[in-house]
């Protein structure tokens, strides 16, 4: 995945940014391995798809068409990322320089140009995308603001549990032998993306999927016979 780290400037919640949208699409190219799909956002576009296109009728149909996988760490953490097109790297729902997603799209797109993680402490860190600087203009948006109104409280309960575990189930995923390393990236797929029903809530799900993943590989690094962590030991009895 591309490295944007140092086009990200910290952004104080209690402050403010200028910011204007002209609708004109250049936020969405240039954007090969650069759009993270988190679970909520895959669920969404399936929810979304699937009333106006026949194939799709699950989120692995959605990532078969139209994501793809990436390998963030050596331990196997992968996460899904939108596919791109043509020459300029477009985002892959990018027609005429209008999102065919709009009412779905991800995260990632909606809090645009602000990313934002929880802190722990009921609350975000954020920070402000630099890399299209001519966006930076018009009247002064409420970083507060701007989080609520793009990222609702599931949404914020789904993060919390996601980067609670997250340290947890990387150490696992590199605990797990390479022969088994293929195996333990499709498990943790598995749960993180598919296994979902589009008819029911997503957080359930997710909350009960993240609870199997991390049982699944706990019991694949158990059957190489070697010790696990302290916390992870505790959490297997």
């Amino acid at each position: 995945m591309k490295d944007f780290v140092t086009l990200m400037a910290p952004l104080p919640l209690t402050g403010t940014f200028p910011f204007h949208c002209e609708a004109c699409g250049q936020c969405c190219l240039h954007v090969k391995e650069s759009i993270p799909l988190e679970g909520p956002d895959v669920f969404r576009l399936a929810r979304f798809l699937r009333d106006g296109d026949e194939r799709i009728r699950s989120t692995a149909d959605v990532l078969l068409r139209y994501a793809e996988v990436t390998v963030l760490s050596s331990s196997g953490y992968a996460m899904y990322v939108l596919k791109t097109t043509g020459r300029e790297e477009a985002c892959v729902f990018l027609k005429d320089n209008r999102c065919m997603v709009h009412p779905a799209k991800p995260k990632a797109c909606r809090t645009y140009p602000v990313s934002a993680v929880p802190d722990g402490d009921g609350s975000y860190i954020a920070h402000l995308s630099m890399d299209r600087p001519y966006h930076f203009k018009g009247p002064e948006v409420s970083v507060k603001r701007w989080i609520k109104r793009y990222c609702k409280k599931e949404e914020y309960d789904f993060w919390v549990m996601e980067f609670g575990s997250a340290v947890t189930i990387e150490r696992l995923l590199g605990r797990v032998p390479e022969t088994e390393k293929d195996r333990a990236i499709d498990t943790f797929l598995r749960f993180k993306y598919l296994d979902y029903g589009l008819d029911k809530p997503f957080f359930p799900q997710f909350k009960e999927n993240n609870q199997k993943l991390m049982e699944a590989l706990r019991a694949m690094v158990l059957e190489t016979g070697l010790e696990t962590y302290p916390e992870e030991r505790i959490n297997h009895r």
